[in-house]
């Protein structure tokens, strides 16, 4: 019986899925301990990340392998924009580099054909959707936020149901039908995604280590 993509973006990733938990600035995240630098960090490396992703995906928006994919509602840029604005201040695209692990994963992704730039939407938004929900009351929880300021990448108001809106997402990838060898590729490319995302994880738990105490809980 053939197994169909999503099923194979789920199983042949799962080793890496666990690792990147596990990985960096996410094991102290997880359980709640973080610095409040080390967390502004981290969004300042997925601005990078993200914002080759969805430039990539508007440019390639009407490919047939994309266009099911490409939803404004998604956007993460503009949320990491105003988490960063709130939690650094203005400055901080000038303030803040950008760690080489970010700038490799973000060239990756504009590297990516059409059918492998879907391999990434696929790692960073369903886990946004997922995990990332959970990720919003540590990071509310461990930082001393209150509301939604300083939470916005977690928040998806145009998505009022994230469970559908990921099984339409998974039945889509399914609907596809790649040939052989490319769904190959797209699985492959999934599991190197999440071996970036190790590395920025890594990456960003050097430049600011996490520490066991609790954060800041003064907002922006």
């Amino acid at each position: 019986m053939t197994t169909v993509l999503s099923a194979r973006l789920r199983t042949e990733t799962a080793d890496l899925h666990r690792r990147a938990e596990r990985s960096g600035i996410m094991q102290g995240m997880l359980k709640g301990r973080m610095q409040r630098t080390a967390y502004v960090d981290l969004l300042r490396n997925f601005h990078v990340v993200y914002q080759a992703m969805e430039e990539s995906l508007v440019r390639h928006a009407e490919h047939p392998h994309v266009k099911p994919f490409r939803s404004a509602a998604l956007d993460r840029v503009p949320s990491l924009v105003a988490d960063l604005v709130f939690l650094h201040g203005p400055d901080w695209a000038t303030a803040m580099p950008a760690s080489g692990a970010a700038l490799e994963y973000g060239r990756r992704v504009r590297a990516a054909t059409p059918e492998l730039l879907v391999a990434h939407a696929y790692v960073r938004y369903l886990g946004d959707l997922s995990g990332g929900q959970m990720l919003k009351k540590v990071v509310g929880r461990g930082l001393g936020l209150a509301g939604t300021d300083g939470l916005a990448f977690y928040n998806f108001p145009g998505i009022p149901d994230p469970d559908d809106f990921k099984q339409r997402f998974r039945a889509s990838l399914d609907a596809l039908a790649l040939a052989p060898e490319l769904e190959d590729r797209v699985v492959t490319e999934a599991r190197d995604a999440f071996g970036l995302n190790i590395n920025l994880f890594e990456a960003v738990a050097t430049q600011t280590p996490a520490s066991d105490a609790p954060a800041s809980p003064h907002g922006g």
